[in-house]
């Protein structure tokens, strides 16, 4: 299987690449921008001069004249890659600057209407790229008006060779600054994937048992995964010390019953009573000790069990076992009402606490459930005899019972407060005020 790739090396890469468009589009559009200045830079210079042309011309009789030698010495200067040139109306040349001796290729002047104004980027007869500016007049002869067009036009290579300097300074600035940002962006990744490699180290630690959990530090990002891997260390640890205390309490709780039964089989037949009531004993306490081991409380799962239904079958599962007893078991639990807990041990909880009723109870035994303080609160009554409130603690613990008189081996509601302990719920016994008996009350978490 292809091993996937670093969180750090993702990052990186994602950010380079990032960088890599932002960098590149900025220099694109820097690039332009300055083209774009040049050009206007390059118009602006060719007005002027064209202006300053235009105001060397005179009238000399009908026909318009232009010194031979100009002010500007590069217009004076063969190939200098200043040009200049006049046309009339019909196109006819009226005047061309020195600087176009020895061209082959003209100046090519358009014809422009007067008061118009051009301005172009070409390529001449001879593959040399120029900027052209033309400007349209009318002068006032004797003849009338005269139109002309004064062209002026300069070589682009300065401005590309100037533009090319740009583009280099602009994308080393670009590339350094590229790589100074990834070269922090490195030391930033650094700064903020340390959390996770501390945690993996103290899973790690974790792991070999040199840490009995994590470290409660955390940023906020990554507290809730720290919590949840230390409530994970924590079930699985109490869940193994659940399970070596349950073995040790199982070996400890069947010691008594097989010495009896190795004594009552060198009784002979007639022990037979005893060893019955020992193995009924040993099989009621491997129920109890495995149903502690398996409290199914898991602590990054959300459970929610709806109390109508289990209550319904649990009573009429009561009413098939004692049929002969005559009870009336009834239930109010309101169809919403739900509890945190996992089904199976709301079934061991409700089912331990309805038996004790309907083997105390005389006629009635109800269950009766209802919301209180953002938790739900479940009854369970009869109108038997009660449990004196100086047993109502000691009830609580296996083997412990309040009424010798009907069977069993006292360890229901043992297997009820512990099962509530692992739901962080509470159990109270009190006496019915309807009822008379006794009213076992369970407080679970609501879902």
């Amino acid at each position: 299987m292809k091993r996937p790739l670093s969180l750090r090396l993702r990052l990186l890469l994602a950010a380079a690449l990032v960088l890599l468009l932002f960098l590149s589009g900025t220099g694109v559009i820097l690039d332009r921008a300055f083209r774009t200045s040049i050009e206007e830079s390059a118009r602006e210079q060719l007005r002027l001069r064209a202006l300053a042309l235009l105001g060397t011309a005179d009238v000399v009789g009908d026909r318009l004249t232009l010194p031979v030698m100009q002010a500007e010495p590069r217009l004076n200067q063969p190939g200098s890659g200043l040009y200049a040139g006049v046309i009339d109306g019909d196109g006819r040349e009226v005047w061309l600057s020195r600087s176009l001796v020895g061209r082959r290729a003209g100046l090519d002047v358009p014809r422009l209407p007067p008061g118009h104004a051009s301005f172009e980027s070409l390529v001449d007869a001879e593959g040399v790229a120029l900027y052209r500016f033309s400007l349209g007049v009318i002068w006032e002869s004797s003849q009338g008006d005269v139109p002309y067009v004064f062209t002026v036009a300069m070589a682009q290579a300065p401005f590309m060779a100037e533009a090319q300097s740009f583009r280099r300074a602009l994308f080393t600035g670009l590339g350094g600054a590229g790589l100074g940002l990834l070269l922090v962006l490195l030391a930033v990744l650094a700064a903020a994937l340390r959390p996770l490699k501390r945690l993996a180290l103290e899973v790690e630690r974790v792991e070999r048992g040199t840490a009995q959990r994590l470290d409660d530090t955390w940023p906020a990002e990554i507290a809730g995964l720290a919590r949840n891997l230390n409530m994970l260390v924590d079930h699985e640890r109490s869940r193994q010390q659940r399970y070596r205390n349950t073995l040790d309490d199982l070996a400890h709780s069947l010691k008594t019953p097989l010495a009896i039964l190795r004594n009552a089989l060198a009784d002979g037949p007639a022990a037979a009573d005893l060893a019955r009531e020992q193995i009924e004993r040993m099989q009621t306490m491997v129920h109890h000790h495995l149903q502690r081991a398996s409290v199914s409380r898991n602590p990054l799962q959300l459970h929610r069990t709806p109390l109508a239904q289990p209550v319904q079958r649990i009573l009429a599962g009561l009413e098939r076992l004692h049929p002969e007893a005559g009870l009336k078991l009834s239930s109010s639990i309101p169809e919403s009402l739900a509890v945190a807990v996992d089904e199976r041990d709301v079934y061991e909880i409700i089912g331990n606490l309805a038996e004790n009723a309907c083997k105390y109870g005389h006629r009635q035994v109800q269950i009766r459930g209802e919301h209180r303080d953002g938790a739900v609160v479940l009854t369970v009554a009869d109108d038997g005899p009660g449990v004196p409130e100086a047993l109502r603690e000691a009830v609580l613990h296996r083997g412990a019972r309040a009424d010798t008189n009907t069977s069993g081996q006292g360890i229901g509601l043992a297997v009820v407060a512990e099962l509530l302990e692992a739901w962080d719920g509470r159990l109270a016994i009190d006496t019915d005020p309807e009822l008379g008996g006794a009213a076992v009350s369970v407080t679970l978490p609501a879902a």
